[in-house]
């Protein structure tokens, strides 16, 4: 009886989930999560104050597009 021939998980159909891959630290995840609700929470924030985030000026001085 032969072993059975060994495939790279890059000639794969399709793509590996990282979730299920131990290689994922739970910190990093945490992290990215952290940072997902910060930027929604400024999100927010802005819109119920009325900022405009897609202004173009920087201390109220126009910068080139």
């Amino acid at each position: 009886m032969s072993l059975p021939r060994l495939r790279s998980p890059y000639g794969l159909a399709e793509p590996l989930d990282g979730r299920a891959s131990l290689l994922v630290r739970p910190y990093l995840m945490a992290h990215e999560r952290q940072e997902v609700r910060t930027r929604r929470l400024t999100l927010v924030r802005a819109a119920d104050l009325g900022i405009d985030l897609d202004a173009r000026s920087l201390h109220g001085v126009e910068v080139a597009r």
